[in-house]
């Protein structure tokens, strides 16, 4: 603990790396403590990322499931919000280094800089698929959908791979998108265009991490409201005008949203640590960067050795949200001078949304170990909804969600599809 004890008389810098669940638990777990925190951020507002499928099918705006940084901290005195790209970590110096060349010295240090998307190599994907991961992935594949379902209300018969959207993935985020994506052309554009939503999942059956229950439950609502489930379906490639399968089979599309993967951040590449699966950071049961004392990584960067009960825990937002605050405890207990203790993940249980009033939940049963709680329908529905404005940050934020849901749900109404084209306005001739 030597090398990452401040000098005698001054109050510990720590920085934070990533604004996401990670990087602002971490931060609000510092709240009381003496210490002056730096959160570094590329953007300057935090995401929701559960509820981006909510932006790019329209029925919530960006603002809704994001926050600004300042915004979240305007009340923690010991907090700086610095906006800009980490570049390096001069680890002999204890600093961290900005693209534009800034340096901001640490005595501790939280690499929170979570994900980015994994498209594994398959031939075209990357440049032809619409992701699904930041709010820019969310707004891009927004405006991109109302575009073409315009242009298909136009002429519905004249192109109808524009009315045509695959999904890839057959996870949580697949399956709330397509479920979304189903409603969404009869709601946005007046039952104008019947869009043909197809969910490709590779293995054979949805929901991998859940109960095959609640996979069959999910496969049941997703059919009934009209989706085209493959599974068993391997993508082979993607190009401009569709997607062609390892069976040899093609859609014909102008759309494919990837909701198939994602990898650790390019961060611990860059900064020369011990590395993982995936390009995560390896990390010891305390969340401490092997090798580099003060040095914690969390999220969905982080890999754990060993991994806590022999299972790494799941990259979702609850398991960042817990390693936040772990981190933001241990950097507590080092300052104090105390020894730090290892992480344990708390299962909290798993939800997918399949529909307005559909959605699927599995709740661990407190006391009975391997007994599950399931609920489906509408009270699994209205759970995921109470718990996701739970976690929203900012209660305007929360508020204005749960109202914008209520009234969603009770008139089917399509008014978040405002097209908006990023166009100059021509300035008006002067005399």
């Amino acid at each position: 603990m030597s090398d990452s004890t401040p000098q005698s008389g001054s109050r510990p810098k720590v920085v934070v790396v990533g604004a996401g669940f990670a990087g602002i638990n971490a931060v609000h777990q510092l709240a009381r403590h003496e210490v002056d925190v730096t959160l570094v951020d590329r953007n300057n507002f935090h995401t929701f990322q559960p509820l981006l499928y909510q932006v790019a099918t329209s029925y919530l705006p960006p603002e809704q499931v994001g926050a600004t940084i300042r915004a979240v901290f305007r009340k923690q005195r010991n907090v700086k919000v610095r906006v800009g790209r980490v570049d390096d970590v001069d680890w002999d110096e204890r600093a961290v280094v900005l693209e534009d060349g800034d340096r901001l010295p640490y005595d501790y240090l939280v690499v929170a800089a979570g994900a980015t998307t994994n498209f594994f190599g398959i031939s075209g994907m990357e440049d032809h698929a619409w992701p699904l991961y930041t709010m820019g992935d969310a707004v891009r594949l927004r405006l991109h959908l109302l575009e073409e379902l315009e242009r298909a209300a136009a002429e519905p018969s004249a192109d109808l791979a524009r009315q045509t959207v695959v999904v890839v993935g057959g996870g949580p985020t697949g399956v709330e998108t397509a479920g979304a994506l189903a409603a969404m052309g009869k709601e946005h554009v007046g039952g104008d265009v019947d869009m043909r939503v197809v969910l490709v999942e590779a293995l054979p059956r949805l929901l991998n991490t859940f109960s095959e229950k609640s996979g069959r439950q999910a496969l049941d609502d997703l059919r009934r409201r009209g989706v085209e489930v493959l599974l068993d379906t391997a993508v082979a490639s993607a190009d401009d005008k569709g997607v062609t399968f390892k069976s040899g089979e093609r859609i014909d599309t102008r759309t494919v949203v990837w909701a198939a993967g994602v990898q650790a951040s390019p961060l611990g590449r860059a900064v020369g640590v011990e590395l993982g699966k995936g390009g995560s950071i390896v990390v010891g049961p305390d969340l401490q960067v092997k090798g580099h004392p003060g040095v914690f990584a969390a999220g969905d960067i982080a890999s754990i050795s060993p991994p806590p009960h022999g299972t790494p825990p799941p990259l979702v937002a609850p398991n960042a949200i817990q390693q936040g605050k772990h981190v933001g405890r241990q950097i507590a207990r080092l300052g104090a001078g105390e020894q730090t203790e290892p992480f344990s993940y708390f299962d909290k249980g798993s939800m997918a949304v399949i529909a307005r009033g559909d959605a699927v939940t599995e709740i661990p049963v407190p006391g009975l170990r391997g007994r599950i709680l399931r609920v489906a329908g509408l009270p699994a529905w209205l759970l995921w909804a109470g718990v996701h404005v739970v976690y929203l940050i900012g209660f305007r934020n929360r508020v204005k969600t749960l109202t914008d849901w209520l009234w969603s749900s009770l008139t089917s109404s399509g008014g978040g599809a405002i097209l908006v084209r990023a166009t100059r306005t021509p300035k008006p001739d002067v005399g």
